[in-house]
């Protein structure tokens, strides 16, 4: 299980984050819509990722295999999320390189003063935040990979068509066994 508390997202930290992947599986609309918009909002803002953003990603992808998410729009709306989340572990547009100082010290150390506000102020840590999340985006291409191969074979055309983008997302290649 993941420790959303200890990660962050656009709008501080995730804790609020496994109550809106809940409400994906939910019955509530109102709600799913609101996890819907936070995973967009918060998750992966403006196409950047947050720490929160793989473990997010990997819990979406296995709502898709959870048979009360059955929804064609959901289920594609989904597939792009992670398509968004791909595309963002492709990005190479900084230096990508591992910081030389102790982030999860650093990240505690603004943490225990209780001043959350003090990871925004703080370059060096927001820059090392941003590398680990662009890094964990790319460490779980297979795993989306894996999610929007398998959606290829599900009866909704929509469905068909978000999961062949994320595939394209992946940067990979789905299986010649799904054409015929």
């Amino acid at each position: 299980m993941t420790e959303y508390a200890a990660l962050l997202h656009a709008y501080g930290l995730a804790v609020d984050t496994p109550g809106h992947l809940a409400a994906l599986a939910g019955d509530d609309p109102s709600a799913r819509a609101k996890a819907i918009e936070h995973l967009w909002s918060a998750i992966i803002h403006q196409g950047t990722p947050w720490t929160a953003t793989p473990p997010a990603a990997l819990d979406v992808a296995a709502l898709l295999a959870d048979p009360r998410v059955t929804d064609p729009g959901l289920r594609a709306e989904l597939l792009n999320f992670l398509a968004a989340v791909a595309e963002a572990g492709s990005i190479t547009d900084r230096d990508l390189s591992v910081p030389d100082f102790d982030v999860d010290a650093a990240l505690a150390q603004v943490l225990r003063d209780g001043d959350e506000e003090g990871i925004w102020e703080d370059e060096r840590l927001q820059s090392a935040l941003y590398v680990r999340a662009v890094l964990g985006c790319r460490h779980i291409v297979p795993a989306l990979l894996a999610t929007a191969t398998a959606a290829l074979s599900d009866p909704s055309p929509q469905v068909q068509a978000a999961a062949a983008h994320t595939i394209g997302a992946c940067g990979g290649i789905a299986p010649l066994a799904w054409r015929s």
